[in-house]
């Protein structure tokens, strides 16, 4: 699926025009509300476990994060 508009994006030949730019989404989250209150608590609790586990600690009795993503701290 294309982020660009057909109809108002392309030229008379069918090309991207350079000038035009996409509409900004009012409520998509800021990218540096991401990084300080998703990505870096995770990063901190991951490297804070696997230094406990290089100290000797079971890693079977830690209870690691998921993979994913959830729970989320919604900006808005």
């Amino acid at each position: 699926m294309s982020i660009f508009n057909g109809a108002f994006d392309r030229d008379d030949n069918g090309r991207l025009k350079r000038t035009y730019r996409r509409p900004s989404y009012p409520m998509s989250t800021p990218s540096w509300w991401v990084r300080m209150h998703m990505n870096r608590p995770r990063r901190h609790l991951n490297r804070s476990l696997c230094r406990q586990v290089e100290k000797g600690c079971d890693p079977e009795s830690i209870a690691w994060p998921l993979g994913n993503h959830k729970p989320h701290l919604y900006y808005w």
